[in-house]
């Protein structure tokens, strides 16, 4: 029988679980059961040949699935993903899943679950900021987890580095200046930040390394994010770093619009401006961030130089 310890990880093809999927694979202590609705895709197909990998089929509406997934695991990385075309009709969707997740866990015994949120605006701003679903089912799903008394922490992150590059938003103009576009968001709202393709799964590590010896995390709150930076942050950087005249482009609307709303709400109160970033409790756990000067000569230039060779 295997003593390696049993992690399943949702959303495995994405950036946050494609992510803990690749790091913990290189931890000769796990077996990652990457979870997917998709076991078949290209994506989970390239997850399943790493070391350590497996990939199950499950989904948030199949109950049976999840319990199944989750049998014989120690813990759970778990998220919803607001922006699945599934969650758009019902406002409640991400609300039902996250409770979905929780009491599949639950049932299967699983000692210590993960799970992916934001801080709540309603709270944070005391009942005076119109908060949207985005960000307040996944708090809920945070009072579930305490009420059925599973144990857990709250995961929080901070705005992806990645999402300039992921999404599409960084660009070449025709007379060679960089583009960044940001919708909604103002260039010089700062908000926490954090390279999720590199510290998120080593803060995740860090954490099942430390959750059984360590009792103050049960049900309490970690932070992976790693600096404090706002979207002219990243131009200047990025200028620097090419020599490039480089540009923030506003646009009316990210297509979304309770995102929309939530960059209106950062315009006008930012968030995780409270405390230092990195958080002291995440760096004396021995979690270590990239800044974003790492992100911009490792990523963000190399693909200019890539956009720059296929004008």
């Amino acid at each position: 029988m295997s003593s390696k310890r049993v992690v399943a990880v949702l959303g495995a093809t994405g950036v946050q679980g494609g992510s803990i999927v690749r790091h913990l694979s290189t931890q000769p202590e796990y077996d990652i059961r990457a979870i997917t609705r998709n076991p078949l895709g290209e994506a989970a197909k390239q997850l399943s040949a790493l070391p350590n990998v497996s990939v199950a089929k499950a989904h948030f509406g199949d109950p049976a699935s999840l319990v199944a997934a989750f049998e014989g695991v120690e813990a759970v990385y778990a998220l919803t993903n607001f922006y699945d075309p599934e969650n758009q009709a019902n406002p409640l969707q991400e609300l039902e899943q996250g409770i979905a997740l929780a009491d599949a866990a639950k049932e299967a015994g699983v000692q210590f679950f993960i799970w992916s949120t934001v801080p709540s605006a309603l709270l944070r701003m005391k009942g005076k900021f119109q908060s949207t679903r985005l960000v307040e089912n996944k708090f809920y799903v945070s009072a579930y987890l305490k009420q059925i008394k599973l144990p857990h922490i709250d995961l929080y992150l901070g705005f992806y580095y990645d999402n300039w590059i992921n999404f599409g938003l960084l660009s070449l103009a025709s007379d060679g200046t960089i583009e960044i576009l940001q919708p909604i968001l103002q260039p010089e709202t700062k908000i926490g930040m954090v390279w999720t393709a590199r510290d998120l799964g080593p803060t995740v590590d860090t954490v099942l390394k430390n959750y059984r010896t360590a009792p103050r995390l049960l049900n309490e709150n970690i932070y992976c994010v790693g600096g404090y930076h706002s979207t002219a942050d990243f131009a200047r950087e990025l200028q620097k770093q090419t020599g490039k005249t480089v540009r923030v482009v506003g646009g009316p609307t990210t297509g979304f619009q309770d995102l929309d709303t939530m960059y209106e709400y950062y315009n006008r109160h930012s968030v995780y401006s409270e405390f230092t970033l990195p958080k002291k409790e995440a760096l004396e756990l021995g979690i270590k961030f990239h800044t974003l000067e790492d992100y911009v000569r490792e990523v963000a230039v190399p693909y200019v130089h890539k956009l720059g060779q296929a004008q």
